[in-house]
């Protein structure tokens, strides 16, 4: 078994030469581990597999998933072939042979050099195939073997939780974390120490240190620390948005994200700059602090001066931030979670020229950079457009709808922000911004809290449905843009309830939270939109991302008669379906110059019909009923300008509101409503509805 793990050992010497080392300095590029389960009849790959007679199939080559190539290589999958330059355990020692990957369909298949050595008789379907890659470069270039499927080895590999996946897919493709476990099971028959940058073997005592007063000091083993703060429930697109937060804070009104091309030599890497007020030494030392005891103002986003750290390690091994205020010099400071010891030393060494070049902050501002970023576990996918195109858009996507206030200078206390992400600005997406988008009262809410009170402004909204989207829009031809923006990009159903803001920043969008137990169909058209302040961060039991909200059962009380309005709408519309087109407007008749008299067009009659008959003017209808949004009364009897009377009902009393809906198109039956309601007002029944409202 070691002879066939010795290709490791090999590789590290063969690689070196080719510019990318695996062992001393760190290497700023993808590597992956990739486990294929070998069926039958990818074992023509093996030239001593077809001697001994086995082949079933005239296949040479090794199938490679489809989502595991999109990992891998991102930016890569749109062409039909990968290069890859493999190592491997000959007959005569390692050796390295030029590979590549070939498009085949939805998936891909490994060919080039079919080993022709003995070593390999063993193989059968079951083998475990292994493929350690650095795939940052092209060609990649990395190392392989093959498991028989009875060893020990592999015996343990598959009983590792790390595997769970390859049961089911037959390959899966590990990186970082997930990866690091599998390697050190692989690599045991190579015992290596451990080393500091010097090359010296650090020594690992487990001595307890008795304290001054009898005490024992167990300091948190800081590796292990930074992986239990990095694991806070960050998405990319979250992370990415923790760090945005704080260049709004800053001031900042043009942030600057680039993420990098995975494929250009660096790895995969981003920077988010802004043009705020930048950092001081000390500032940033204290930024750069784990629960730093920064101050946030009233309007800041920030919240446990955890959100750069915790937001950056949840995405990536090393942290990089570069400040400068006016005037002053700039100053940078850098994480590497491999290397932080017990002393929480952060290095401030000259930057290498790339990193410098990308992190410059201009006259003032600051610049996070991201470097060994882990790779998603999956990949979004795009027709026509990489994994890669596609990570780009999803961010796009969210940073719009999160940030959509800031974006549009809607917020108070601040000025309009710009986001660009790889140099494309960055549109709004207000979720209740469409024009057709019909607004309700709007309620404030007193929340107590420690020496007094907060507000929280609750609004609810009804969204058009998508045939009066189709309808709107249809001049235009941008309907199917609009209706895929105002349902988020997803299922209507799915972002239909709260929309939940901290100062101004979207936090948490879709779902009832307890108010309502499912999201039906007929009311994915209501939305309601609830924002408060920071104060209420512990009574909402806000979490270090801010993307977990408990709303207590009082404000719950306040949101629910208020989203009953939008919902009742929402099912009305629902029960309705599809509405005729409305006409399109004819046009204006024409005027002569200012002053004179207007002139009458006639209606045109259709040939042959005669002269078209005088234009009729419509007595005023006995009743008329309307729908009102107001919580001042529940029903009330006026006369309208046109002598018209009119009954206005308010969806205070939404079965009240349903019932004049349903009455309203037969004028006898709406007649007798207003008399019952006239009645009712004799003995005080609306105030008795309004107080229970």
């Amino acid at each position: 078994m070691s002879a066939r793990l010795h290709v490791w050992e090999a590789a590290c010497y063969i690689l070196s030469a080719g510019s990318v080392v695996w062992s001393g300095a760190r290497a700023e590029t993808m590597e992956f581990l990739i486990l294929r389960a070998l069926t039958q009849s990818e074992l023509g790959f093996f030239h001593e597999y077809r001697r001994q007679g086995k082949e079933t199939s005239k296949q040479r080559a090794i199938n490679f998933d489809g989502k595991v190539v999109a990992r891998v290589f991102p930016a890569a999958t749109k062409s039909d072939r990968i290069p890859l330059e493999l190592t491997y355990e000959t007959d005569s020692g390692a050796a390295m042979y030029s590979h590549s990957l070939k498009r085949q369909g939805k998936n891909w298949r490994l060919e080039g050099h079919c080993p022709n050595d003995k070593k390999f008789s063993f193989v059968s379907a079951g083998s475990l195939f292994v493929l350690r890659i650095q795939a940052g470069i092209s060609p990649a270039k990395g190392t392989w073997t093959v498991l028989d499927a009875e060893s020990p080895l592999t015996q343990e590999i598959l009983a590792d939780g790390g595997t769970r996946g390859l049961a089911a897919a037959g390959m899966i493709a590990l990186h970082g974390r997930q990866s690091a476990h599998l390697l050190s099971k692989i690599s045991e028959a190579l015992p290596a120490p451990s080393t500091d940058d010097s090359g010296q073997e650090v020594q690992m005592s487990d001595q307890d240190d008795a304290g001054s007063e009898g005490g024992v000091s167990l300091p948190p083993r800081a590796l292990r620390l930074t992986e239990m703060l990095a694991d806070t429930g960050h998405t990319f697109a979250g992370a990415v948005s923790d760090l945005v937060d704080n260049s709004i804070s800053a001031n900042a009104i043009e942030i600057n994200i680039h993420f990098g091309r995975p494929d250009q030599g660096n790895g995969r890497w981003m920077t988010i700059a802004d043009n705020g007020d930048g950092m001081s030494w000390e500032e940033l030392k204290e930024a750069m602090r784990i629960g730093s005891e920064t101050d946030y103002e009233e309007g800041s986003l920030g919240k446990y001066g955890f959100g750069l750290k915790g937001a950056s390690w949840s995405q990536a091994n090393l942290l990089t931030v570069v400040t400068k205020q006016a005037g002053e010099k700039a100053s940078h400071l850098t994480w590497d979670k491999s290397k932080i010891d017990e002393s929480w030393t952060a290095c401030n060494r000259p930057l290498d020229d790339w990193v410098r070049d990308a992190t410059d902050p201009g006259e003032h501002g600051t610049v996070v950079m991201w470097r060994d970023m882990t790779v998603p576990e999956s990949t979004p996918s795009v027709p026509g457009a990489s994994p890669y195109v596609a990570e780009v858009r999803d961010l796009k996507r969210h940073l719009a709808l999160v940030f959509h206030r800031f974006l549009e200078g809607k917020v108070p206390g601040k000025k309009k922000v710009e986001i660009l992400v790889n140099d494309e600005p960055v549109p709004p997406n207000n979720p209740v911004g469409h024009p057709l988008v019909r607004e309700y009262d709007t309620k404030t809410v007193k929340v107590p809290v420690s020496g007094g009170t907060a507000p929280v402004v609750i609004a609810p909204y009804l969204l058009p449905s998508e045939d009066e989207l189709k309808q709107y829009h249809a001049p235009t031809g941008d309907a199917d843009k609009a209706i895929d923006a105002i349902g988020l990009h997803g299922k209507r159903t799915e972002t239909q309830g709260l929309f939940i803001y901290r100062n101004g920043r979207l936090i948490r969008w879709g779902g009832w939270h307890q108010i309502w137990a499912t999201t039906d169909e007929k009311t994915k058209l209501a939305r309601v939109t609830v924002d408060f302040g920071p104060e209420l961060d512990k009574a909402f039991q806000i979490n270090i991302s801010k993307q977990i909200v408990h709303l207590p059962p009082m404000l719950q009380d306040a949101i629910k008669p208020l989203a009953k309005f939008a919902r009742t709408d929402s099912q009305a519309k629902f029960r309705r379906g599809s509405q005729p087109p409305v006409p399109a407007p004819s046009p204006p008749s024409p005027t002569p110059p200012s002053g004179g008299p207007k002139i009458s067009v006639p209606p045109t009659s259709p040939p042959g019909s005669g002269p078209a008959p005088a234009p009729r003017t419509p007595s005023p209808p006995a009743l008329v009923v309307r729908p009102v949004e107001t919580s001042k009364f529940v029903w009330k009897l006026s006369r309208s300008l046109n002598g018209a009377e009119e009954l206005q009902v308010s969806r205070v009393n939404s079965d009240l509101a349903e019932l004049a809906r349903l009455l309203a198109p037969n004028t006898q039956a709406a007649t007798h409503l207003a008399a019952f309601l006239t009645q009712l007002d004799e003995i005080g029944a609306q105030d008795e509805l309004i107080g229970k409202a």
